[in-house]
């Protein structure tokens, strides 16, 4: 008597999940049961003719259009869909009578789509199938989240790698790196076309100068040579210049401007979107995205891509081009230094005070600090502040760019930090505070940067990552590298910036690193730089044949200025805690 208590309570429990769940549940029953040695065609239809809603939910009953539960159940699945319609079938048939995670889209009569995941099994008897039991999870929101995802770390990559590569190529070289992030800008957007185009000296014509193509797609060097600038639309060229975007999105519609579509028909471009390239205010050309047969619906963040490259490729054709006239001037320039010298110089003490070389006494905690600028003014910073007797926050950042202005801007984020190192809660917290703060002052610098939350007698670290290098950390008498690390992008890059906080709990004997990116982009004497993966490897063996942490710090700055030849390119800062 008890057990059958047991089991009906359990079935009450069950039916409760069921009607209650917000997935969809049900249970056909065929009205005939069907032989399952008849071909898939059969079976598709028998199934559908067959099969009746014995069971199901609310969820189940709103997918279908009804309000209650009571109006499905006791439905035909031919009342439910078409024949056309259960593609599912097929799969489930196909699949042994069952199917497990099949994701599938559902298009609705807006043009929007829903995702679906499908749970079901197929009871079979005695060579016959007697009912179906299914779930399906609607999963549109995950894989919306996912893409955005996707595309923003994807955006923050080429913004990333197009930006080093225009800094570091020579101005001879300049075109391969224009034409890198072309085809970069190209992916990215799913175009067909990138060109750059470039206006004469004389004011008076445009000229496609580097491009990047689809197969198959045909070229726009021979129809965009030498386009006469008084022909084009004065009210499109007024949007370049103040640093709009154009987007024509049919360029077929352009009845009323003749001599455009003249020109797009005979380049064979049916939508185009394009932003100007810039010298201190002036447009010298243009950058553009062209589709050849298809509409082009081109998101905001393909817009902002777009511009941000245009600005690389404006400051490197700039850079190109006044080369010879920059050597010129810098023997004017020398006149100069005299002047600042003692300007710079009071900046650089500024700049030191920056880097925390004192953190005091520290229980469980031994801390210190190097730090080699790359100009006489760098722009790392490591800062130190004491927000509550049971904490420590360190700040270790990389103003983008050298020179005053990096020093200005390191100023202002020390302020900031220390700012809201007393307010905020978590290293976090404190990133995201700065970048809101900053973002409204500082337009053309990023900072990248690791803060770090100590809790001494916890010997615990709470880190948040900003585009910073990983974290390396090892055992005193293991000397085994391992890495915290986390994929987010610097502050003031974009409009926004949300990072998560990592905590992890050291032992005694620990000992902790962190370097700015200045320590592994160091140019080889044959050509080439070193990069993150190549610099690890050495720390690793020099991990292991240091005894103590200043054998460490030399065994570093040998590597990298003495025992091989190489050229740094950027300051190198790092940060050493011990347990």
């Amino acid at each position: 008597m008890s057990s059958r208590q047991a089991d009906y309570g359990r079935y009450q429990h069950l039916e409760s999940f069921i009607h209650l769940s917000k997935d969809a549940i049900w249970c056909y029953e065929l009205d005939i049961p069907m032989p399952i040695s008849l071909s898939l065609e059969e079976q598709i239809e028998f199934i559908w003719s067959h099969s009746i809603v014995r069971e199901g939910n609310l969820a189940m009953a709103r997918f279908y259009g009804y309000q209650t539960v009571q109006e499905i159940i006791g439905k035909y699945l031919k009342d439910l869909v078409t024949l056309k319609s259960v593609f599912l079938l097929r799969k489930f048939i196909e699949n042994t009578y069952q199917l497990e995670n099949y994701e599938y889209f559902v298009e609705l009569s807006d043009g929007h789509q829903r995702i679906y995941l499908m749970n079901s099994h197929g009871q079979v008897e005695d060579g016959f199938l007697v009912r179906i039991w299914g779930q399906q999870i609607e999963i549109s929101s995950i894989r919306e989240s996912e893409f955005k995802l996707s595309g923003l770390l994807q955006f923050s990559q080429i913004v990333t790698e197009v930006s080093k590569t225009f800094v570091h190529t020579k101005a001879e070289l300049v075109s391969d790196a224009i034409q890198f992030a072309l085809e970069e800008l190209g992916k990215y957007s799913r175009a067909d076309r990138v060109f750059a185009a470039e206006i004469s000296s004389d004011k008076q014509f445009l000229s496609v100068t580097h491009e990047w193509v689809l197969d198959g797609v045909p070229s726009l060097f021979q129809v965009g040579t030498k386009l006469p600038i008084a022909k084009m639309n004065p009210e499109r060229l007024g949007i370049l210049a103040s640093d709009g975007v154009i987007h024509i999105a049919d360029t077929t519609l352009m009845v009323d401007e003749p001599w455009h579509l003249d020109l797009f028909k005979r380049a064979e471009v049916r939508s185009i979107l394009v932003v100007g390239l810039r010298d201190e205010g002036n447009v010298i050309g243009i950058l553009g995205i062209t589709t050849f047969e298809r509409i082009g619906n081109w998101s905001e963040e393909t817009k902002r891509l777009l511009g941000l490259i245009a600005g690389f490729i404006s400051q490197g054709l700039v850079r190109a081009k006044n080369e010879i006239k920059l050597m010129k001037k810098e023997k004017i320039l020398q006149r100069f230094y005299s002047d600042v010298k003692e300007d710079l110089a009071l900046a650089k003490l500024t700049q030191e005070a920056w880097v925390a070389k004192d953190f005091g006494e520290i229980p469980n905690v031994k801390i210190q600090s190097r730090f080699l600028p790359y100009d006489e003014i760098g722009g790392d910073l490591i800062l130190y502040e004491k927000p509550t007797e049971n904490c420590i926050d360190i700040f270790f950042g990389d103003i983008s760019g050298h020179g005053i202005s990096s020093a200005l801007v390191s100023g202002i984020a020390a302020v900031s930090f220390k700012k809201y190192s007393k307010l905020e809660s978590s290293p976090a917290d404190i990133l995201a505070a700065m970048h809101t703060e900053l973002k409204t002052i500082i337009f053309k610098h990023h900072i990248s940067a690791c803060v770090l939350r100590i809790f001494p007698m916890e010997r615990r670290v709470e880190f948040s990552f900003a585009g910073h290098p990983p974290v390396v950390f090892w055992k005193g008498d293991e000397r085994v590298m391992k890495l915290v690390k986390d994929e987010m992008y610097p502050i003031l890059l974009l409009d926004t910036w949300l990072g998560r906080n990592i905590s992890k709990t050291f032992e005694p004997g620990d000992r902790l690193l962190l370097y700015s990116d200045g320590i592994y982009e160091l140019e080889e004497e044959g050509g080439g730089y070193i990069g993150l993966d190549i610099f690890l490897q050495e720390l690793t063996e020099m991990i292991s044949a240091s005894e103590n942490t200043d054998t460490l710090i030399q065994k570093m700055i040998a590597n990298c200025l003495v025992d091989k030849d190489r050229i740094i390119h950027d300051d190198i800062a790092v940060l050493f805690m011990e347990f």
